[in-house]
């Protein structure tokens, strides 16, 4: 039976991980930091986030994957440095301390390439990273750290940079999530939905292909060093709007909020699948309408919600 430890399991991606995972034969544990009641997640507060603590559970757990996705979108340049980076190098040192040769899927993000992508043009892992954003400057200083410790180790390694996922339980600083809660919040059947803008075309991938991606690409051997986690399709985001308000039932208008827009914006990001081609771990298209269903459907039965 295939071993996993996955950290972050409990988040977005992980969740979907961890059940994608088990439903292959996997035993799994997590590790986190929020509370659990399933006796294999591992609950550390930051304090115990440590070489040692974490190496004495590499141990433990013998794991032949490790999924590495705990960290922060969100916070101050030390908040993300602290959930993103200190965590990761708390990782890699925890496993140089120990016999063990699992292989690490580190999760990176689109959010590394910063300033190197140009409108339009599909991004490849080849391109020199300018993160411009203070969680793309943690996580690309997280990827580094991994990229580094694999080859001064020998430890083979993934740094799986992960675009947009979207799906059921998407958290609300992602921006469907956020356009969700504000429908479901609202008692009246109208109401006004505020947005930045959504004349833009964002690469997204169903959340449950982005999980099946990382465990495809654990069990292609050559597979290693830098891979978009992409769907290659890049919607335009008014289009998800318009169908999560046909989701709703609801009559929504829509009311630019200055704050949300950001200076600047490039219009489309689409990334580049041809390394997931070249190790045969392409996803199937994205039925976005039906993925913003789920999305809706998922913020009613969280709110209550009347649908």
């Amino acid at each position: 039976m295939r071993r996993a430890l996955v950290t972050g399991g409990r988040g977005f991606i992980g969740r979907h991980l961890v059940r994608s995972l088990r439903g292959l034969g996997c035993r799994v544990a997590t590790v986190g930091r929020s509370p659990a009641s399933d006796p294999s997640d591992i609950v550390l507060d930051e304090a115990s986030w440590t070489p040692s603590a974490l190496g004495d559970i590499i141990e433990r757990e013998a794991p032949d994957w490790i999924f590495h996705l705990a960290g922060s979108a969100t916070g101050t340049r030390e908040q993300l440095d602290r959930a993103n980076v200190r965590t990761t190098l708390a990782l890699l040192e925890g496993l140089a301390r120990t016999a063990r040769t699992p292989l690490l899927v580190c999760a990176g993000s689109a959010a590394e390439y910063g300033a190197a992508i140009r409108d339009g043009e599909p991004v490849a892992e080849t391109l020199a990273c300018a993160p411009v954003s203070d969680y793309g400057i943690s996580k690309h200083a997280q990827s580094c750290a991994a990229l580094r410790f694999a080859e001064e180790t020998g430890h083979r390694v993934i740094v799986a940079r992960v675009f947009n996922p979207i799906g059921a339980d998407m958290p609300a600083h992602l921006a469907l999530g956020s356009f969700a809660r504000q429908i479901a919040a609202s008692s009246d059947r109208s109401c006004c939905l505020r947005v930045g803008n959504l004349n833009v075309q964002r690469d997204m991938i169903d959340v449950e292909h982005a999980a099946k991606i990382l465990i495809d690409l654990a069990f292609t051997e050559n597979a290693r060093g830098v891979v978009n986690v992409c769907s290659g399709q890049a919607p335009l985001l008014r289009d998800l709007v318009d169908c999560m308000i046909s989701s709703s039932g609801r009559n929504v208008s829509l009311e630019v909020d200055p704050a949300r827009v950001r200076p600047g914006e490039i219009r489309t990001i689409v990334g580049s699948t041809a390394r997931l081609a070249e190790f045969g771990c392409l996803p199937p298209p994205t039925d976005f309408p039906a993925v913003v269903a789920r999305i809706w459907e998922a913020v009613v039965d969280s709110t209550g919600s009347p649908n």
